[in-house]
């Protein structure tokens, strides 16, 4: 599995170094790199998402842009959250085809004029550190001589009267609180039961709750990624938009970089045991090639730009600031990032409008907002209910009038 981790790796680190200088880090700048590869029946891979991007809007900027509101702007410019986004363009592109009975590497169409994925292909995602969140807790190397851990981090039990469980394994406590963990800069949502409680140590986490990224100097909206990478994981990357053309898409392979702190203990908590979850056929491996622009004592400022590339035939790269295209301005509007909401939507009608004979019994959409359309997806947000009723959390969402606009 390690061998097929470092194919993976390589093919996104590859592709990153063949793209322009235009969005990448300077000297004393890092940035986070994630992707997508397509694994065909016959064995071969092919990358076909790359985005890099380490920034996420503040839920200030957020709620008062203009641009936001028409579904123009991104909130979240973390690599892994557009490195999924590029796949959905690539997506869109693939099922393009398939309508347009052009030979597809991912969608094929049934007698019954439904889309299929084509049998024997699987897609890998690759990131290049452990993603921002629950997956990122976990203690610094202490073992002991049968390499198990020495302490274990304060953790949530959401069944057993909302008490929080302190699991220590030596006596003496004082020499425990020592020890230190790996931490985030993501925050628990403030509606979660359990919240950090920020003591020194083993004990400044606390293990399981949602969490919402940094912003530039105001709490943001976004979730980490250990949360919504978990979210791709249970209900499918495609989102509920997508869902009521094409079937559930999901991850096989989860490979993080090399030279990055790893725990696969954190990683399997993150993205499905604390929400009581079944890992499916999830595998969660350490490549062992590392990104040379990751964070290090030498590049100490995250790069403020992202690089967004897809394997599609036009406009295949775009570079993001602060969730906008790089050179836009009020007066410029319609150079907008092909990844948004809002291209998402326009695309989505396009292809309804083009292909008659496939598409649902859907209204006019001047006559029906990006949000009514999402909840047309049944059978995702069926389960996304019952994802967010059985895990005893919080699941916050947006404001609503963020997801009512209207081509």
């Amino acid at each position: 599995m390690t061998d097929f981790a470092d194919q993976v790796a390589q093919l996104c680190l590859e592709k990153y170094m063949k793209l322009g200088k235009n969005g990448k880090p300077s000297e004393k700048e890092w940035t986070v790199l994630s992707g997508i590869v397509l694994k065909k029946s016959n064995g071969s891979l092919s990358l076909v998402a790359l985005a890099t991007g380490t920034k996420c809007l503040g839920e200030i900027d957020l709620i008062n842009t203009e641009l936001y509101e028409e579904g123009c702007r991104l909130s979240d410019s973390h690599a892994e959250v557009l490195a999924r986004r590029a796949f959905l363009r690539y997506l869109y592109e693939q099922l393009d085809l398939s309508f347009g009975g052009a030979k597809s590497d991912v969608f094929v169409i049934n007698n019954e004029k439904k889309i299929k994925l084509i049998d024997g292909i699987s897609f890998h995602f690759f990131t290049s550190q452990t993603p921002c969140g629950d997956c990122s807790i976990f203690l610094k190397e202490e073992f002991s001589e049968n390499d198990e851990p020495l302490t274990k981090i304060r953790k949530c039990d959401y069944t057993d009267k909302g008490q929080t469980i302190i699991g220590l394994n030596n006596d003496n406590e004082e020499k425990e609180i020592m020890k230190d963990i790996y931490r985030t800069g993501a925050k628990c949502v403030k509606f979660e039961k359990f919240q950090d409680a920020h003591l020194p140590g083993v004990n400044y986490h606390v293990i399981g709750p949602l969490r919402t990224k940094p912003g530039r100097g105001n709490p943001t909206l976004s979730l980490s990624c250990s949360d919504k990478m978990a979210k791709w994981n249970i209900l499918g990357v495609q989102g509920s938009l997508l869902s009521i053309l094409i079937p559930p898409i999901k991850m096989e392979t989860i490979v993080v970089g090399g030279n990055s702190p790893f725990s696969l203990e954190a990683m399997e908590r993150g993205l499905y045991k604390r929400f009581n979850e079944k890992a499916y056929n999830l595998n969660i491996v350490q490549s062992k090639l590392s990104f040379k622009q990751q964070k290090n004592y030498e590049r100490k400022h995250p790069c403020p730009t992202s690089i967004i590339w897809c394997a599609v035939r036009n406009r295949n790269t775009e570079i993001a600031v602060e969730g906008r295209k790089q050179g836009a301005t009020k007066k410029k509007k319609g150079r907008n990032l092909l990844v948004t909401r809002r291209a998402f939507f326009e695309t989505f009608l396009r292809i309804c409008d083009k292909y008659q004979n496939f598409k649902c019994d859907i209204r006019h959409p001047k006559k029906i907002t990006y949000l009514d359309y999402k909840k047309w997806s049944k059978d995702y947000q069926n389960l996304w209910s019952v994802l967010k009723s059985k895990s005893f959390h919080a699941w916050p969402s947006k404001p609503i009038r963020l997801q009512t606009f209207v081509l």
